[in-house]
């Protein structure tokens, strides 16, 4: 039996959660904020009107995005039947409103789109790939299911994730780890592990066989740094748009003064540079399809792409000093961010302008792409997600 029948055999003797689905819903906290999904994932565009969840699981996220977007027509599909049919049951107690359309399908079919359609605004996949032999195969799957401007959520495991270590330690005893045996021995080695690591991440001897049995004990993992899911994602023709570590990594280089040796990287390098220097345990990241124009490339030098101020951030612009300089702070309570920068009065009159638009034009940009400084501010925004670099017209167009 290989690793990935091993995989679904697991999860369909025990589908993951079972037990406080309703509480799961309530606290909302599997998934990013939808408003950084669709400004980093989807800048400009209405909430989604077609979503899928790919690996569904019991519900949990297609139950969330139910209540984030009522009216959304929502499919989710899962490879194992017996966690669809708990869907279905807990959907009649779960959800109000629009029904979500629940279906058996398996991620890593290259005939998927036949089994769930296209033209979707948003896909997530959150919590999956990290256990499928070659994620890359459900990435290239994926991608004709999505409209030409839509965007792909992707929760992986990190470099950091606690079963890195925990299951080599456990190894360490002589327990098998690749399968689960919910035995009293297992759970006084976990309780020791909880005893010597007390740093918030949870009481595992307490947690489920179905939680165990995914997060813990497994047939196969992908505990990778952020480098390693950017080269999955290049090769399947998808590029990083951004992270939800990276404006809270990037933050402490500025506060520091130090994020110049950074400069010029793209989202998805600058990202992947500042999780090998401090490694995640998770990676949320939002995917876009690569585009003629490269939206991983260094923007202030490529015509083909153009810059939206993405509401992310509240802008606050002082009076001139002097009349040589101009205060701004630009902060984001979402990441607990606050930046005060140093501007030109051109730059803060095309600073209101920028903002006010959305999409900022030659006349907006130009105060900040006549000095370095002022592209490697443009550069920071871009990093911290106040800005969104995407194709322009005619670059979409080209897709």
């Amino acid at each position: 039996m290989t690793s990935e029948e091993r995989t679904k055999k697991n999860y369909e003797r025990r589908p993951y959660p079972r037990t406080e689905i309703n509480l799961l819903v309530e606290k909302d906290t599997s998934l990013p904020a939808s408003r950084w999904m669709q400004a980093i994932g989807r800048p400009g565009r209405a909430a989604p009107k077609r979503v899928l969840v790919a690996g569904c699981a019991t519900g949990v996220e297609a139950f969330i995005l139910r209540r984030r977007w009522p009216t959304a027509e929502i499919v989710a599909v899962d490879f194992s039947p017996r966690s669809i049919a708990v869907a279905r049951k807990l959907q009649r107690t779960v959800v109000t409103g629009k029904p979500i359309t629940f279906r058996v399908a398996d991620l890593t079919d290259e005939n998927l789109v036949r089994s769930v359609g296209g033209d979707y605004d948003l896909i997530t996949c959150h919590g999956v790939l990290s256990y499928i032999p070659e994620p890359v195969r459900v990435l290239k799957n994926l991608a004709p299911a999505l409209r030409a401007d839509g965007a792909l959520y992707l929760g992986v495991n990190g470099e950091a994730h606690p079963a890195t270590r925990l299951r080599s330690w456990l190894a360490g005893f002589g327990f098998a780890v690749d399968e689960l045996r919910d035995e009293r021995r297992l759970r006084e080695l976990l309780g020791l592990w909880d005893a010597l690591n007390d740093d918030g991440s949870g009481e595992l001897a307490t947690m489920s066989a179905s939680y165990l049995g995914g997060d813990v004990c497994g047939a196969h993992f992908n505990n990778w740094p952020l480098a390693r899911w950017r080269t999955e994602a290049n090769a399947a023709g998808w590029e990083i748009a951004g992270t939800d570590i990276l404006p809270l990594a990037l933050h402490l280089t500025i506060e520091r003064k130090d994020y110049r040796p950074l400069y010029p990287a793209g989202a998805g390098e600058l990202a992947a540079r500042l999780d090998h220097a401090r490694p995640a345990g998770f990676h949320r990241i939002m995917l876009r399809r690569a585009s003629a124009g490269g939206m991983d490339l260094v923007f202030a030098a490529a015509p083909e792409q153009r810059l939206r101020w993405t509401g992310l951030y509240g802008v606050t612009i002082g009076a001139a000093a002097g009349r040589r300089t101009v205060k701004a702070v630009v902060r984001c309570p979402m990441f607990h961010v606050r930046v005060e920068w140093t501007l030109t009065p051109a730059q803060a009159g095309a600073l209101r302008a920028w903002v006010a638009a959305g999409i900022a034009g030659e006349g907006e940009l130009a105060p900040w792409r006549r000095t370095q400084a002022g592209r490697e501010m443009l550069w920071v925004w871009a990093g911290l997600g106040a800005v969104a670099v995407e194709p322009a017209a005619g670059a979409r167009g080209r897709e």
